[in-house]
């Protein structure tokens, strides 16, 4: 109870603070659009009129995350380092100058002309520098760099252990990446994936050429989120210029140019992630200056009540994170500390949480645009039954609610249901709940390449859903969504969710990755960043904002066309038609080159007997093909491939013909790259020809080209 009263008394604190300093949001700028509510299982207007709610994500902009944008790695505060050792020392050159830092006047820089001195030469694990940290804390790469002086004196190789307790539990961190790059100038970066450690030990792993010693200035220990960047960022050059940073960065990251291509797919809604950093100071103060999230937030309303489209607010980065993955902000162990651990930091995050909360419910109470409030993104406890940290989740949800609700009775709010939905199902705390709605976010990322899972995942997601909308009678939100390269996957999901009304956002509209990489492709509908990511250790400022200012849509990214037009297709609220194989009988098929031994001919693909194959009988080259012939002129807006296993095309082409002479490039709603042993390829608009021919355009020569099956389909628009 009394923590109950503290958060109470703080929140209306912060209310009247809000109040007095920030000026209410425009009321009139949705003139076109209306107020949302639940109306049992439906979102609907003032008028009563149902909405299904279709759209994308805003990710990167107001939080960013690491493998989708280019945030940079930030150092992790020294004063987090309680103790360092070594195992020798030269002289006056102690462990403590490898971390020591020079204040002034609240800028801190690392002091590199202070340095610890190993007494011999490197050698193969010969020495090591070991940390101590205040406790566990999460990083994913380590710099090591000399003083001045001394660049000779680099790391050779790496050896990093880390443990938890110091003493019994040691392991060694394999599948480093060293990047030896900069060595000339002393400086050594080891990427070591994310890890949690108190104490991390560091230690050479070859030999000096000359009999260098090992001198370390500087060790830092680094993570790519936005906790971590935004706290070094602010050491290195004070709060009111990395505001200025960050600005620049959203700045161009999202334009009035990037709603306007939402509005052109016919979308009519957009989830916005937001991190608590751009609402509030590093203290926790409520922010008024011009960069703040909420002059974003207004700019972003503006913009898509010109356009017709409603606003989710997500709250994705709460201080103390909500999950412990980067991807919540901060970093950290499960459960984190906005919801367990020091009294003081758990109680200062919730704090600061409602504070937001009460500042945003003030500002947009009347105003129609925003759809929604979603009250935490994916809050993760734990991953087993455990009542007590379900009834916390739970517990500060409603505290989240009631902050909300006092302020704003008209919004929707959303709760999001991560783990098991008996859980959200028997929760007192839903009898009291008004106007809101519950959010999934289906993923199968371990079967990326698999269109059985994905599809199994899509197909169990609508029934799951359905049913659950229908017998709880409030409406829900696919929130963040990726089907990966299965384009008729994504086109039978999204229809199936218009179908049964459930409103839906994919995740995201714009990737840095490129379609080779999983952090690519079909995760935005603009990929393939050309810009560069700031070297926030040693960046200076104006080279910090130059590349943070080079990250528009139109200038350094390419537009993903198969996916804009799938999805595109059905952001309008229809639905499709099922699709029917064509009859095979008396198809012809051959190939440039078909296995001898083992005897896999080309009519093995249509025998429609999935453990025979054709295969090409030697690696994937350019200029490989197959090539069916219909015998007689067919509609068809699918190609089905069934291979082997990883012997599916890397590389390829499509084309038709109606003459076995004259081919035409086939456009196609996929990329042109392979993506599993089940390929789907859609034209990107229905095609009628009677020779169909797939052609390799790269070499994969690891892999024979091998398919059990081949279908070619045309939708049944009667059916």
């Amino acid at each position: 109870m009394k923590t109950k009263r503290v958060l109470c008394a703080l929140t209306i604190l912060a209310l009247c603070l809000s109040l007095l300093t920030i000026a209410p949001a425009f009321a009139d700028n949705a003139q076109g659009l209306s107020m949302l509510h639940t109306e049992g299982n439906r979102i609907v207007t003032e008028n009563g009129e149902q909405i299904t709610l279709r759209g994308t994500n805003l990710g990167g902009w107001l939080m960013q995350e690491g493998w989708l944008s280019p945030l940079g790695s930030g150092e992790i505060d020294h004063s987090y380092i309680v103790n360092v050792t070594a195992s020798c020392s030269n002289g006056n050159h102690t462990p403590n100058f490898a971390v020591d830092t020079v204040n002034t006047a609240g800028i801190i820089t690392n002091n590199v002309d202070t340095y610890w001195q190993s007494d011999k030469a490197q050698a193969n694990d010969n020495m090591e520098i070991k940390l101590e940290l205040d406790k566990a804390r999460t990083f994913n790469s380590i710099v090591v760099e000399t003083d001045p002086a001394h660049t000779g004196d680099y790391l050779r190789g790496g050896l990093i252990w880390i443990s938890t307790n110091g003493t019994t539990d040691w392991h060694e961190v394999t599948a480093l990446e060293i990047d030896e790059t900069q060595k000339d100038a002393g400086i050594i970066r080891i990427t070591t994936g994310e890890q949690t450690a108190k104490y991390i030990s560091i230690k050479p792993s070859r030999s000096s050429e000359n009999g260098q010693y090992w001198s370390v200035g500087n060790v830092s220990l680094c993570m790519s989120d936005e906790y971590t960047v935004r706290n070094h960022l602010i050491r290195r050059f004070g709060e009111t210029r990395t505001n200025q940073l960050i600005a620049t960065f959203q700045d161009n990251w999202i334009t009035e140019q990037d709603i306007q291509n939402i509005a052109e797919m016919n979308m009519n809604f957009v989830r916005v992630p937001v991190y608590w950093m751009n609402f509030a100071l590093k203290d926790g103060t409520i922010r008024t200056d011009a960069n703040s999230g909420f002059a974003k937030l207004d700019w972003l309303l503006e913009k898509c009540s010109q356009r017709g489209i409603y606003v989710l607010i997500d709250f994705h980065g709460a201080p103390g994170g909500a999950n412990g993955w980067a991807s919540s902000g901060q970093a950290g162990t499960i459960p984190t500390e906005l919801f367990v651990g020091e009294s003081e930091q758990v109680e200062w995050n919730r704090e600061v949480t409602l504070r937001i909360w009460t500042a945003i419910a003030e500002r947009y109470k009347d105003n129609p645009c925003v759809a929604a409030y979603g009250l935490l993104n994916e809050p993760v406890l734990t991953f087993s039954a455990d009542a007590h940290l379900d009834g916390t989740k739970y517990w500060f949800y409603n505290e989240i609610y009631n902050t909300v609700r006092t302020i704003d009775s008209n919004h929707i709010v959303i709760f999001e249901e991560f783990g098991d939905w008996s859980i959200a199902e028997n929760r007192p705390e839903r009898q009291h709940w008004t106007n809101y709605m519950f959010e999934k976010h289906p993923y199968d990322m371990a079967n990326a390449q698999d269109w059985d899972a994905q599809k199994n995942l899509a197909n169990s997601t609508v029934s799951t859903l359905s049913n659950i909308q229908r017998n709880w009678n409030i409406p829900l939100l696919v929130g963040e969504f990726c089907l990966y390269y299965f384009n008729d996957i994504w086109d039978d999901f999204l229809s199936d969710l218009n179908e049964n009304y459930i409103s839906w956002t994919n995740w995201c509209y714009k990737v840095r990755g490129t379609k080779f990489e999983s952090g690519g492709g079909n995760w935005g509908y603009f990929n393939t960043f050309s810009g560069a990511e700031p070297d926030l250790m040693f960046d200076s400022f104006e080279q910090i904002h130059d590349k943070w200012a080079c990250t528009g849509t139109s200038g350094y990214f390419t537009e993903n066309l198969p996916l804009t037009r799938i999805v595109a297709a059905r952001a309008d609220g229809s639905t499709n038609y099922p699709y029917v194989a064509l009859n095979r009988t008396g198809w012809i098929v051959t190939a440039t080159n078909s296995s001898v031994d083992p005897w896999n001919p080309v009519s093995n693909m249509l025998d429609g007997d999935v453990s025979t194959r054709w295969s090409s009988g030697i690696g994937q080259a350019a200029g490989q093909s197959i090539m069916i012939d219909m015998q007689q002129s067919e509609n068809f807006d699918k190609i089905e491939m069934l291979c082997d296993g990883q012997d599916f095309p890397g590389f390829y082409k499509v084309e038709i013909s109606q003459d076995g002479i004259q081919y035409t490039l086939l456009e196609l709603n996929n990329v042109d790259i392979g993506f599993g042993s089940k390929m789907v390829l859609l034209p990107a608009n229905p095609q009628t020809a009677r020779y169909v021919r797939i052609t390799l355009t790269g070499a994969k020569p690891e892999n024979w080209w091998s398919i059990q099956e081949l279908n070619i389909f045309w939708r049944n628009v009667n059916a």
